[in-house]
């Protein structure tokens, strides 16, 4: 009985001591280096700050934040791309990762040569503003003038950035024509350019939207997209699909990837990855930033949407015309 008994103790201690073993297989007593396509300081570096720290946190071993900017976040991609297939070298970046790869800046095809293990998407919407002084007081007001007026109305943009395809597949939805206006990098100077009338219409991320808008200083016609979360003063704002046209399908959003990896170790980082994410203190600090994100529900669903993303970003590349050839 008491051999019986030694025996059952032993195999309890050896499967808890193998599920500890399995759960802690990644990071596999390494430092994991979290490269990011951008320098330090900007929304992109200092999310992944607090993952890393959430994550040095929850599993004991060293995340640390590498800015590798060199060539448009080429050398970055390279970098994640022939990493150790142990999940050592992870990436943290925007759908610059697409749009960079559509203009040629490198080869590396986001969803044939990594694994993207999570993809979180913005909580909030971008918003279609005019100046406060615009004949234009809905979307129907500014489509039927670019109706009348094909490509007449003069729409502020940073051309080739994630905003610029945001607003092209506006505009593909809203079946117009307007002309792009180069008005230099950020939402700050569109909206800059917007209040010296300088430029008809432009779209900015919800905090200006909200800031200028409650300043009686711009109009704001619609929201791009559905938003999961909406201050007070946008919450009379229709969507573009509330409007009678269709919502965008170019999402503000960001992936965690790596190289090409075992689908297991995929999910397992996806797990870890989650628990941080989901973590009360991490999600505060993301709205403090007005980092607000929502992550997708599985490694499974990341795969499925970096696909779908990829062609909704690449069908706005097309149509803006700036496809790299043999794209």
């Amino acid at each position: 009985m008491m051999k019986k008994f030694f025996a059952f103790v032993m195999l309890t201690a050896l499967i808890a001591v193998s599920g500890e073993a399995l759960a802690a297989s990644w990071p596999k007593g390494r430092t994991v280096q979290i490269y990011v396509p951008f320098a330090a300081g900007g929304n992109s570096d200092l999310c992944a700050r607090i993952f890393a720290k959430a994550l040095n946190k929850k599993t004991g071993h060293n995340f640390v934040v590498v800015n590798q900017t060199e060539g448009n976040g080429a050398v970055c991609y390279n970098t994640v791309a022939n990493a150790r297939k142990d999940g050592s070298v992870i990436g943290w970046v925007t759908p610059s990762w697409f749009t960079s790869y559509f203009a040629g800046n490198h080869d590396l095809n986001p969803t044939e040569k990594f694994s993207t293990v999570a993809v979180t998407e913005a909580k909030t919407s971008q918003y279609l503003i005019v100046p406060k002084n615009s004949p234009f007081n809905t979307v129907q007001d500014l489509v039927a003038y670019c109706k009348a007026n094909p490509g007449k109305l003069l729409f502020g943009m940073q051309l080739g950035s994630a905003s610029h395809y945001y607003a092209e597949n506006a505009r593909q939805n809203l079946g117009v024509e307007w002309n792009y206006v180069e008005t230099g990098s950020g939402d700050a100077k569109r909206v800059t350019a917007i209040m010296g009338n300088i430029i008809e219409a432009t779209t900015v991320a919800v905090t200006l939207a909200q800031q200028y808008l409650e300043a009686g200083e711009v109009k704001v016609l619609a929201a791009l997209y559905v938003p999961e979360s909406t201050p007070e003063s946008l919450r009379n704002v229709p969507t573009l699909k509330d409007a009678g046209f269709a919502d965008i399908t170019v999402k503000n959003c960001n992936f965690l990837y790596t190289a090409r990896l075992d689908d297991s170790l995929c999910e397992e980082i996806y797990r870890t990855f989650a628990e941080v994410f989901n973590d009360a203190e991490v999600q505060k600090q993301l709205a403090d930033m007005n980092q607000e994100q929502v992550l997708c529900p599985s490694y499974v669903d990341a795969v499925k949407m970096v696909e779908g993303l990829y062609d909704s970003y690449r069908n706005v590349a097309a149509s803006l015309g700036i496809l790299a050839p043999g794209m």
